[in-house]
C-alpha cells in the first residue's frame, strides 16, 4: 500500500467519462474497460485476463487523479490516489481474446491457477535477479507436484514453497486454506526468541514483542518526556520535548491518521493538521528526533506529506520504475516539496528492522536533507509498492513490481537504508538499565553541538 491534494473533479477536464473504450496499462498488468455507465477492471497475464472489479465512473475518479490525455486520444496517464506513481494507459481496439479464454477454464482448476500464479510473478515481479531466484526452474521443479496431486491443498503448499526463497515482506498469499507472508525473519525476532528460551518462558514471540515494545514506549513517555505527551492523527502521531533543545516526534504508521481505513486523501488532510500542531509545539527547538522504529508503513503519499514539513527545499526524493514486458517502465522522478511552514533544525531519525515500506520511503525522501543523522538499524528493505493480484479460484496475493532508487541512484531493496550511527533496537542491555540508547546518543550529540 498517496499523492498530495485531490483536484476538484467538477473543474477538471478531461474526465474518465470521455474515455470510453478499452485501455491497457504500461506495467502493472491491468486492462480497463470504460463504458458510458461504468468501468470494469481486469488483471492480465500472457495467458489470462480476469475480471476483478466493476463500478461507476465516479468511483473510478476516486481511484485516479491528475488525468492527462494525449492529443490523439490514444493514451492517457493518471496518478493512483494510493500511490505516487503516474500510470500510463494505451487504447486497445477491444478486449483481449484471453478474457474469453479465461472464462472457459474451471476457476478452481489447480493447473490453471498454478499457471496464472507463475505467469503473474514471471511478468510482474521486479526482484528475481536481486533475490537470486530462477523462476523458470521453480516452474519446472514444482509442476509435477500439481500434476501428481491436483488438490487445493497441494496448490497452496506448492505456492508457499515457491515464494519462500524470495524472502520479500511485500509478498503475501491469502487463501481459504491459510495465509502466508514471505518476508525474512528480523534479527530482533531471533534475539527475543533466544531470551524466551533462556528464561524457559513459554510466551508466544508476538506477545513478548508487544510487551517489550509497550515497555519501551512507556519508558519514553514517562522518563524522557516526563509524561508530557501530545497525540494526534488518530493517536498515530505522538510528540513532546526531551529537553529545552530537543523535540521528539513518533510517527507510528504512514496510514490511518484520519481514522478511515484506505482513505489516503483523508489521511493527508489529517497529516497537515497534526504537523501544524507539532511545529507549533516543538518547531522552534534546534533539534528534532523522529522515531520510526515501529513504523511498518502505509501510503507513500502520506510519507511524503510528513517529509514536506521537514525538508529545507524542494529536492529529489527518489525515482521509481515498474516491471513492463521484459524490462521496466521509464524512471519517474518523485520530489519532496516543502510545506508552507517547515521545521528548520537538525533531524535525528531513528530506524530499526521494523521500519518498513512507506516508512522507508519517508527516510529515502529525507536523505538529501543537509542536517540529517540516521541512528539505529538498517530499515527492513521492502520499498516497492505492493501490487495486488487475484487468482481464478479467488485467492489473492501481493508482490513487489517496482524498483525504487535514492536520489543518488542507490538501491536499498533487501539490504535496507543504513544508519549513520548503528545501535540495536530493544537491545537487552538498554532494557535492563532502563535506558533508550538511541535517545541517549541523540542527547549526547546535541549536548556537544550546543557546546554545553
Amino acid at each position: 500500500m498517496k499523492p498530495a491534494q485531490r483536484r476538484d473533479s467538477s473543474l477538471s477536464s478531461p474526465d474518465f467519462a470521455s474515455l470510453q473504450g478499452v485501455w491497457r496499462s504500461q506495467g502493472y498488468g491491468t486492462v480497463l474497460l470504460i463504458e458510458e455507465d461504468g468501468y470494469t477492471l481486469f488483471e492480465e497475464t500472457s495467458i489470462s485476463c480476469l475480471k476483478i472489479h466493476e463500478g461507476s465512473i465516479e468511483e473510478l475518479d476516486h481511484y485516479y487523479e491528475d488525468l492527462v490525455v494525449s492529443l490523439g486520444g490514444q493514451a492517457f496517464s493518471a496518478h493512483r490516489v494510493t500511490g505516487v506513481a503516474r500510470i500510463s494507459f494505451r487504447r486497445l481496439k477491444g478486449l483481449p481474446a484471453s478474457v474469453t479464454e479465461s472464462r472457459r477454464h474451471n476457476a478452481k482448476d489447480p493447473q490453471f491457477n498454478f499457471d496464472v500464479f507463475w505467469r503473474t510473478f514471471h511478468e510482474q515481479y521486479a526482484l528475481f535477479e536481486l533475490k537470486g531466484v530462477a523462476w523458470d526452474r521453480a516452474h519446472h521443479d514444482y509442476l509435477p507436484q500439481i500434476n501428481a496431486n491436483p488438490s487445493q491443498e497441494t496448490l497452496f503448499a506448492v505456492m508457499v514453497a515457491m515464494l519462500r526463497p524470495l524472502k520479500d515482506g511485500h509478498i503475501r498469499l491469502h487463501s481459504a486454506l491459510g495465509h502466508y507472508r514471505a518476508g525474512a525473519e528480523p534479527a530482533l525476532f531471533r534475539r527475543l526468541t533466544r531470551e524466551l528460551e533462556e528464561a524457559n518462558d513459554d510466551r508466544e514471540l508476538t506477545s513478548y514483542l508487544g510487551e517489550v515494545n509497550e515497555s519501551a514506549r512507556d519508558l519514553i513517555h514517562e522518563d524522557y518526556l516526563s509524561g508530557a505527551v501530545s497525540r494526534g492523527g488518530n493517536r498515530l502521531v505522538e510528540w513532546g520535548r526531551l529537553n529545552d533543545h530537543i523535540g521528539y516526534l513518533n510517527i507510528r504508521a504512514m496510514a490511518g491518521q484520519s481514522g478511515k481505513s484506505g482513505k489516503p486523501a483523508a489521511d493527508l488532510n489529517a497529516v497537515d493538521n497534526v504537523m501544524k500542531r507539532v511545529l507549533a509545539d516543538v518547531g522552534e527547538l534546534p533539534n528534532l528526533v523522529i522515531d520510526l522504529r515501529n513504523n511498518g508503513g502505509g501510503f507513500d503519499g502520506v510519507a511524503l506529506r510528513f517529509a514536506a514539513y521537514l525538508m529545507d527545499r524542494k529536492r529529489l526524493a527518489f525515482t521509481k520504475s515498474a516491471r513492463h514486458g521484459n524490462g521496466f517502465t521509464g524512471k519517474q522522478s518523485v520530489y519532496v516539496t516543502p510545506a508552507d511552514e517547515t521545521y528548520q533544525g537538525n533531524l535525528f531519525v531513528l530506524t530499526s528492522e521494523l521500519t518498513a515500506s512507506a516508512a522507508e520511503i519517508f527516510v529515502l525522501s529525507l536523505l538529501q536533507h543537509p542536517r540529517l543523522t540516521l541512528i539505529g538499524e538498517p530499515t527492513q528493505g521492502i520499498l516497492s509498492d505492493t501490487l495486488e493480484r487475484h487468482l481464478p479460484n479467488a485467492w489473492h496475493l501481493t508482490l513487489s513490481n517496482e524498483i525504487y532508487r535514492a536520489y543518488d541512484g542507490e538501491f536499498y531493496e533487501d539490504v535496507g537504508i543504513p544508519p549513520h550511527i548503528r545501535l540495536k533496537y530493544l537491545g537487552r542491555k538498554g532494557r535492563e538499565e532502563g535506558k533508550d540508547p538511541m535517545l541517549e546518543r541523540v542527547m549526547g550529540l546535541c549536548s556537544r553541538l550546543s557546546g554545553s
